[in-house]
């Protein structure tokens, strides 16, 4: 059987455990933001391709057949690939990073279900926690906003926005 643990050592040992989480985390930002780099890289250059061809075409015209578009397409599908790829690693380091954090906190959760269950620490329904569904986090989530954006507005609606305006000044489209 495990021995009995307060809440001093659970604390000190969750601080112990994280203590190289912000130079991992800040480890995989950083290789993260490289491999945007290298996406906007890709970006740009099948751009530019992609101008080169729309200028051929203005100066002229479409029936006219550019002798370098097959080998710009072939460049820009292949930039459009490579971007794909590393796209596709930058949302597995930043999943691995989520998991990274996630654990840790889990840990701590169950260290607390833990402490809880024995009664060294007093049952808290305020406490968020990663082990239940119905996490009081949920309820403290602003509510979401009236309108059919979906977004959520911690701010009550302003007068000079609240509602549909009849002033001209207001309105935005007599503006255009």
């Amino acid at each position: 059987m495990a021995l009995a643990e307060d809440a001093a050592s659970v604390l000190e040992e969750f601080v112990q455990n994280v203590a190289n989480l912000p130079a991992e985390i800040a480890h995989l930002l950083e290789e993260i933001q490289a491999k945007d780099r290298i996406v906007q890289d890709c970006r740009s250059n099948a751009a530019s391709r992609d101008a080169s061809i729309q200028k051929f075409i203005k100066l002229n015209g479409a029936a006219q057949v550019n002798p370098k578009e097959e080998q710009y397409s072939k460049v820009i599908l292949a930039n459009y690939d490579k971007a794909q790829i590393y796209q596709e690693e930058k949302i597995g380091l930043s999943d691995r990073a989520a998991l990274l954090l996630d654990r840790q906190i889990k840990r701590l959760d169950l260290k607390i279900r833990d402490l809880q269950n024995e009664g060294a620490i007093a049952i808290d329904p305020q406490l968020p926690s990663l082990l239940n569904n119905n996490s009081t986090l949920n309820a403290r989530l602003p509510p979401l906003s009236t309108s059919t954006t979906g977004a959520s507005t911690p701010l009550h609606p302003l007068s000079g926005n609240a509602g549909p305006s009849t002033t001209i000044a207001n309105n935005p489209l007599s503006r255009l």
